[in-house]
Parts: C-alpha cells; sequence; structure tokens
C-alpha cells in the first residue's frame, strides 16, 4: 500500500512539474525569447511585462485623450488610436506592441 501512494505521488510530482513548465514557458521564457529575436531583427517598442503587457498605457493614453473636448477639424487619429500614435511617434514605424499575450508589429 506504502508503494503504491508513493508511486501515485511521485507520478503526481511530476505532472505538476510538467504543468509548472509548461506556464513558466508560456507566460515568460516564449515571450521574452521572442521580444529577443524581434529586437534582433530591428523591431523597437516597450519590454515585455507580465500578463498585462501594454495595456495599462494603452488604458491610461485612451482615457486621456478622451477626457480633453475636441474640435471638429482635429486630426482624430491621435485620439482613436492615442497609444498607436504615441508609440509610432515614440519608436518610428517598425514598432512591436504587447497586449497581454500577443505581439503585434507595425511595419512600413
Amino acid at each position: 500500500m506504502a508503494t503504491t501512494t508513493a508511486i501515485v505521488l511521485f507520478i503526481l510530482m511530476i505532472l505538476s512539474l510538467i504543468w509548472a513548465w509548461k506556464i513558466l514557458n508560456w507566460l515568460w521564457l516564449k515571450p521574452n525569447k521572442l521580444e529577443k529575436f524581434l529586437r534582433e531583427q530591428g523591431l523597437k517598442g516597450n519590454s515585455y511585462r507580465l500578463l498585462v503587457g501594454d495595456i495599462r498605457d494603452l488604458l491610461k493614453m485612451r482615457k486621456e485623450a478622451t477626457s480633453k473636448p475636441m474640435n471638429l477639424s482635429d486630426d482624430i487619429a491621435p485620439r482613436v488610436f492615442s497609444y498607436f500614435h504615441h508609440s509610432v511617434a515614440k519608436y518610428g514605424m517598425s514598432l512591436l506592441v504587447c497586449i497581454i499575450f500577443d505581439y503585434y508589429s507595425i511595419f512600413p
């Protein structure tokens, strides 16, 4: 009885380690590896941030842009796409934006 319990616990421990490795790979290792390769190819942008990505900056800039009144003659792009407009102005047309777990690239 003790040996079957030990075997079951050993198998559960191995499965939990495999699961933990897959989660670590999915949340941290793979995005950082992808970011490294894209930076080597010349893409610029913010660094990877676990779980949230650039969503905090995006929401902050959207709230800031919509809080100000706008004339009808104004350019609407900076207001509607405030984060992307800011990122293109900061990094140029070849940039990398991370929203949650997906990377988006904007190429000229």
